[in-house]
């Protein structure tokens, strides 16, 4: 069993109860007492979760960034009211490329892959324009491997 979430919100002037617990990599979704998986594809903590549903009829998203749950309806947070910005499916291509660290370039190539994978994620949701975006994460990811060579390259001088 996880970490239950609850809350309330109002919808149209009705307010719904809302419970998510996360069971064996599967995101449950309690709307009124009504149980629900809401089905996903790609999980994970650093890209987060935003997966679509039908709630009375219209299309709502469950989306958690972190650990904190939320539904967004017509593009709104009903927690917090802010606009959602969905994430862009291109900057996982940029995720992976620095993800790919992790796997080749050892301890320190982990956690250079992984500043960078967070880098681009944090980019590809900036208020800024698409093509300064990709930009941005262009550059990221080339830093990223920059400091990782640069970094082995300079300790495997040592030795």
């Amino acid at each position: 069993m996880g970490k239950v979430s609850q809350w309330e919100s109002q919808i149209d002037g009705i307010t719904y109860s809302f419970a998510h617990e996360k069971i064996k990599g599967k995101h449950m979704l309690t709307v009124n007492g009504n149980p629900m998986e809401i089905k996903g594809g790609f999980n994970s903590g650093l890209l987060g979760f935003d997966e679509p549903f039908m709630l009375d009829g219209r299309e709502a998203r469950l989306v958690i960034e972190g650990k904190k749950p939320d539904i967004v309806i017509n593009g709104v947070y009903l927690q917090s009211g802010k606009q959602h910005r969905p994430r862009p499916a291109w900057v996982i291509a940029f995720a992976v490329l620095c993800g790919v660290l992790i796997i080749v370039g050892g301890a320190l190539g982990a956690l250079i892959g992984i500043c960078g994978a967070a880098l681009c994620v944090l980019a590809s949701k900036a208020s800024i324009s698409t093509v300064v975006r990709v930009i941005l994460c262009i550059v990221i990811t080339i830093a990223t491997w920059l400091v990782w060579f640069l970094l082995a390259s300079f300790i495997t001088s040592l030795f």
